[in-house]
């Protein structure tokens, strides 16, 4: 029946005995057992006697899979059957062994009927590699007197097919060597090093990839906001992982099935992420939303793919086989994500470093998704496309050069080459914008004074602490006529460049109004009106005191915390901050200072620094810090220590009255 299906499919096997192989000398050879061997699916232990009759078997040629000669869709067990004539004069003892390699996919060898190793495992607990034609396996001969005639038998399975299977599969793909124990390692090492000579293009752009991926990933951890180096990093270390995975010789099929699925996934999105950066698409908050929603489901539906690997599915290939296939079609619709961003990325004006990588990104997606569909399925659909595309366009010693690798050793330099180009941008950027801070602090220098004006009957003392190079505290002491002064603090929502530029325009509205008056209350309306409609939604909170040298002092707020006078707090009354309804009134407060008085004056950021728990400073912890010092500085600096989470400022005043003159 077998026989009949086999001639029907156009390939029918032979069915006769094969000449036994006569092996004249063996000496420190290694000698090829290639010709005819005697094949049979299906499997019995018997068949492994070497006084079992296989004269009805059918003939088999080694160094192919089974499939092209006549045995489509096998899967499971088969035999192999080999009679070899040893030399007569061969010495007891002789250091003979067999050697394997390119078997699909696991195989239990027998001499004479003796099990003399194996290659991977076979059922009930199968172990099959991942790459299975590396390494060879070398196996040992018995030692002793050997028979005149032996007989070779290799119990083989092959796994049930996976979506990823290709049309020829199946069995000895190499043919097995006999020979000398050390010719046959010799053989081995000859054929791992051609293997490793046909792919040092892979290999090198493996490792260059790598070390890119690695580079980036340090430069990421440098700085934690620079996203695309970490994007850069994940995508430039696919090579590197798929060589491991499809071509370490140890590594079981399970593992690389399993795992390199979720490689492919996981890579691809950080593709698409680092080509939002790149491409300038991340001012598109929908698209950047999707692209999410995309990499959450394609990494997701291969997550689960890979999961299929912890059950033996050998014992329900059917299903296996449906549930691989249908996870795998909705991420290879997925895969075109990258072609969707690149179109929209065409209306966009891109530097020519950007438009290599929009075009080698475009064409090596679609090659992927074709080679996907096309030679990923060619064992079911009979399409021929993806053999076509990698076919070798050129070879350099042995190394294939197809449409797919030199695409994708393109897409890696432009992507590098974009990236440095980005960096450097971003360098300069960060340079601008550096002195811009460094202009903005010079500005503030000359805004918020070191050196104050000698005021007569007050000792000053101040200490002001951005969070960042810039900050939006200010506070400004201007003499007044008669030895008065009028001390103004303040605060603008909002930190950094704008803060600092709104603190600058506070600083000369404030000097405008002292020219016209020095009422407190009246300086804060002032200031209200001009500040109206131009914080973009902004405000600012503010504290004026008028001081003379007799201890009379006016106090007038705008939302801004009271100050203490002698560690307790003086109490105001509630009034806006700056800037946000247009005509507000605000009332003066006065008070009288006496001989070794101390008014403190202080910003939120005092109240609000936080320590690591989430506790904050507050106002029970300035009260106590007050009894012990009126120094600004210290004051500020059990703050900082505490936990600076704002900008700080502190101004302390001590009062001691100006004698008076004798007439």
């Amino acid at each position: 029946m077998l026989a009949s299906l086999l001639v029907l499919a156009g390939c029918a096997p032979v069915c006769r005995a094969a000449a036994p192989l006569v092996i004249d000398g063996v000496g420190r050879a290694a000698i090829s057992v290639d010709g005819p061997w005697q094949f049979h699916p299906g499997d019995d232990p018997s068949w492994s006697s070497p006084a079992f009759d296989d004269s009805s078997w059918n003939s088999i040629q080694t160094g192919r899979p089974w499939e092209g000669q006549g045995y489509r869709s096998l899967t499971g067990f088969a035999w192999y059957r080999r009679h070899i004539v040893l030399p007569a004069n061969l010495a007891p003892g002789s250091n003979l062994g067999l050697s394997l390699a390119g078997l699909q996919d696991a195989a239990e060898v027998y001499w004479n009927g003796q099990l003399i190793g194996s290659y991977g495992k076979v059922p009930p607990n199968p172990v099959w590699a991942g790459n299975p034609f590396f390494p060879p396996v070398v196996m040992a001969v018995p030692g002793g007197q050997q028979p005149s005639e032996v007989v070779v038998a290799i119990r083989v399975w092959k796994a049930p097919y996976a979506y990823l299977a290709f049309p020829d599969m199946g069995g000895l793909a190499y043919v097995p060597i006999f020979g000398d124990a050390e010719a046959l390692r010799a053989a081995s090492t000859g054929l791992e090093y051609g293997w490793l000579r046909s792919h040092l293009f892979i290999l090198a752009i493996a490792l260059l990839s790598g070390i890119v991926s690695l580079l980036a990933l340090l430069g990421w951890l440098r700085d934690r906001s620079q996203w695309m180096l970490f994007w850069l990093a994940a995508y430039t270390m696919r090579p590197f992982l798929l060589v491991v995975l499809e071509q370490w010789p140890k590594l079981s099929w399970r593992v690389s099935y399993g795992t390199v699925g979720m490689v492919y996934s996981a890579t691809d999105a950080a593709l698409w992420f680092l080509l939002l950066y790149l491409l300038g698409l991340r001012d598109n908050p929908r698209l950047v939303q999707w692209t999410r929603v995309c990499a959450v489901i394609v990494f997701g539906l291969q997550v689960f793919e890979g999961a299929e690997q912890l059950f033996d599915w050998t014992r329900a290939p059917r299903f296996f086989l449906l549930a691989d296939v249908g996870l795998t079609i909705p991420s290879l619709l997925l895969q075109v994500w990258a072609i969707v961003l690149v179109v929209i990325a065409f209306r966009k004006r891109l530097d020519p470093a950007l438009w290599l990588v929009a075009l080698f990104a475009l064409l090596t997606d679609l090659v992927s998704n074709s080679l996907s569909w096309f030679d990923l399925g060619n064992r079911w659909t009979g399409w021929t496309f993806g053999a076509e595309v990698t076919a070798p366009l050129f070879t350099i010693a042995g190394n294939r050069f197809d449409t797919w690798t030199i695409l994708n050793t393109l897409l890696l330099i432009s992507i590098v080459y974009a990236v440095w180009r980005y960096e450097l941008d971003q360098r300069r950027q960060q340079t601008r914008l550096s002195e811009e801070f460094r202009n903005a602090q010079e500005v503030q220098r000359i805004l918020i004074p070191e050196e104050f004006p000698t005021l007569p009957g007050i000792a000053v003392t101040s200490a002001y602490r951005p969070a960042q190079e810039v900050g939006g505290d200010f506070f400004q002491i201007i003499p007044l006529p008669g030895g008065a002064a009028l001390l103004v603090v303040g605060d603008v929502s909002g930190k950094g460049l704008h803060a600092a530029m709104t603190v600058a325009l506070l600083v000369g509205a404030i000097r405008s109004a002292v020219e016209i008056t020095t009422d407190p209350a009246e300086i804060l309306s002032g200031l209200n009106r001009r500040l109206h409609g131009r914080l973009r939604h902004g405000f600012a909170t503010c504290l004026v005191i008028r001081l003379d040298g007799h201890g009379g002092c006016v106090l007038a707020s705008a939302g801004h915390l009271p100050p203490y006078l002698n560690a307790h707090e003086v109490q105001l009354p509630s009034a806006l901050p700056l800037g946000l309804l247009d005509a507000v009134q605000y009332d003066s407060v006065g008070l009288r200072l006496g001989p070794g008085d101390h008014l403190v004056l202080y910003t939120d950021g005092l109240l609000e620094a936080r320590n690591a728990a989430g506790e904050l400073f507050g106002f029970s912890r300035i009260g106590e810090l007050l009894t012990r010092t009126q120094d600004a500085r210290q004051i500020a600096a059990a703050a900082q220590e505490f936990g600076q989470d704002d900008d700080i400022t502190v101004l302390t005043l001590s009062f001691a009255p100006v004698p008076a003159q004798v007439a």
